[in-house]
């Protein structure tokens, strides 16, 4: 039986709704990786500049965020030091925790997998074009190509 308008149509409202779906997900773990990025580098970086300051001579960053955190200027080591060397323990546990929340939750393989969904679906669009030859066998090719992603991909089709 030749393919109809209606199946043409209905399969491709069918990869219309998957694509919104991929395209939502890698959207979603594209914010996720660069916002867990972001706060590593941060962190990291704020953490090494008060060790790096504290380790020198303490009067760029540390001694000003020692004042700030204490009310005075810091004396030799005592209690405004103590309070550098918590900020830079917290910084350094927000970004090792980010680093590792983004390695465990495998937030990049998932944005890539999501970015071959959302790419295998627009292909998929394309050989449905008005204006291509969309025979018998390209609506079926179209439908196990689509099975298949959807077989393959489930979390990032729904």
């Amino acid at each position: 039986m030749a393919p109809t308008q209606d199946d043409r149509a209905v399969l491709r409202r069918e990869i219309e709704r998957r694509q919104m779906a991929a395209d939502k997900a890698a959207r979603r773990y594209r914010r996720l990786n660069i916002a867990l990025l972001a706060l590593s580098l941060v962190s990291g970086l704020l953490a090494a500049a008060l060790a790096g300051d504290s380790a020198a001579t303490g009067k760029l960053v540390a001694a000003p965020v020692a004042q700030a955190s204490t009310g005075n200027p810091p004396s030799p080591l005592p209690k405004g030091w103590r309070n550098v060397c918590g900020l830079i323990a917290v910084l350094s546990l927000v970004g090792t925790a980010a680093s590792g929340f983004s390695s465990v939750f495998k937030i990049a393989e998932h944005q890539s997998k999501a970015f071959v969904c959302a790419g295998t679906l627009d292909s998929l669009q394309t050989d449905l074009l008005p204006g291509a030859a969309a025979g018998p066998e390209t609506i079926a090719k179209v439908r196990a190509d689509l099975a298949k992603l959807v077989k393959d991909y489930p979390e990032y089709l729904r």
